[in-house]
């Protein structure tokens, strides 16, 4: 890989932020509002600031925690370091079970070792969108249905936790951990945070940066395919196979024939992992290779079969249905005998069934990994 991990974070907020607003700066201080509240200790009254804070999705999520210094609260400014509190864990659970403000949150490298961060009595999870876990470690967590869209859970560990239902749309997932971890149900969007950056540096011509992310996408999908073999979910990881070998495409040459041939797989079967595609495609050259005919024409024991302006249309219809059923015979090769393909006729038909049992044995090989499954 040409860059390191941990530049790798840095790198995608740079070159996503053409797609939504989840780049901007996560801990502004806000210099529009000024949240503060009047507290009385005796006879004497005392201001306190609260965390100034600004959600990149709306103002409506302010956070009430006392700000420092810096004009943003402990759990929301980068410089308060959490890699060196041993009771961390309690006190964000603490903090959450109080209602405190989780979105956009910058936890490093801290040690979350069993947290419960599940919401209980409530139908949705906590919301940590926008939050930063970098490298923290969460093993063996407690995350069901949480939210940590737009976030990063870059090289954190997970093994052994608990995310099922959570949701990590547009998520920084690079270098992620998930031994044993339990990922049923997980959303992760139609676009991983890298792949959607990839796409943005392919469209701005630079081709470093679009491999190095599309790279690190194929990463992330293997890591995810992994984790959803090692726990049964065969559904989930076939279609991380597919997105793998997709990011895996992007890296290749554009206009190379090793490119192309990955792309005719994917459109044919889905890279192995979609019967339906084979049969899609099957239908598509059994009507194509009718048509031929019936312009090329074939021979009924001697008497010409095809179009022809002088026959009426149901005529015209009649002929189409017997080239139809001739497709047909030459794509499954059964070769019955009762028509033959003349002039142009000849090379559509050797084409139709040389692929016709090509697909055949394909159809097989993707429908039988299916149901073994």
């Amino acid at each position: 890989m040409s860059n390191c991990y941990e530049c790798a974070h840095m790198k995608v907020v740079e070159s996503v932020s053409d797609l939504s607003p989840i780049n901007t700066q996560d801990n502004s201080i806000n210099t529009d509002i000024n949240f503060s509240t009047n507290m009385s200790f005796g006879d004497t009254e005392q201001t306190v600031v609260t965390c100034q804070y600004m959600d990149p999705f709306g103002k409506e999520y302010v956070c009430l925690a006392a700000a420092g210094e810096s004009g943003l609260c402990f759990w929301h400014d980068e410089s308060e370091a959490k890699d060196q509190s041993d009771d961390i864990k309690k006190k964000l659970e603490e903090f959450a079970q109080s209602g405190g403000q989780l979105r956009g949150i910058i936890v490093k490298r801290a040690h979350l070792r069993d947290i419960n961060l599940v919401k209980g009595g409530a139908g949705d999870g906590y919301d940590l969108s926008n939050a930063n876990f970098y490298r923290s470690d969460m093993t063996n967590a407690h995350l069901f249905n949480a939210k940590f869209d737009n976030g990063s859970l870059m090289k954190v560990d997970l093994h052994d936790a608990n995310i099922h239902c959570t949701s990590l749309t547009n998520c920084n997932l690079l270098g992620i951990k998930l031994t044993n971890t339990k990922i049923d149900n997980i959303k992760i969007g139609t676009m991983l945070q890298q792949e959607a950056a990839g796409r943005i540096a392919e469209r701005r011509r630079n081709k470093e940066k679009a491999l190095d992310l599309f790279e690190q996408s194929e990463e992330i999908y293997r890591d995810l395919r992994k984790a959803s073999e090692a726990q049964g979910l065969y559904t989930m990881s076939g279609c991380f196979l597919q997105k793998e070998l997709t990011m895996r495409r992007y890296q290749m040459p554009m206009f190379s024939a090793e490119r192309a041939m990955s792309k005719m797989v994917e459109l044919f079967s889905g890279y192995g992992e979609s019967p339906a595609r084979v049969v899609c495609f099957s239908l598509v050259l059994i009507v194509l290779s009718a048509v031929m005919y019936f312009i090329t024409g074939i021979e009924f024991f001697g008497e010409g079969v095809g179009y022809s302006a002088d026959q009426s249309v149901s005529d015209n219809f009649q002929a189409f249905s017997e080239c139809l059923y001739y497709s047909i015979v030459t794509f499954t090769t059964l070769g019955y005998g009762d028509y033959i393909p003349i002039g142009m006729s000849r090379l559509v038909a050797a084409i139709e069934a040389f692929t016709g049992s090509f697909t055949i044995a394909l159809f097989v090989v993707v429908f039988v990994k299916k149901m073994t499954r």
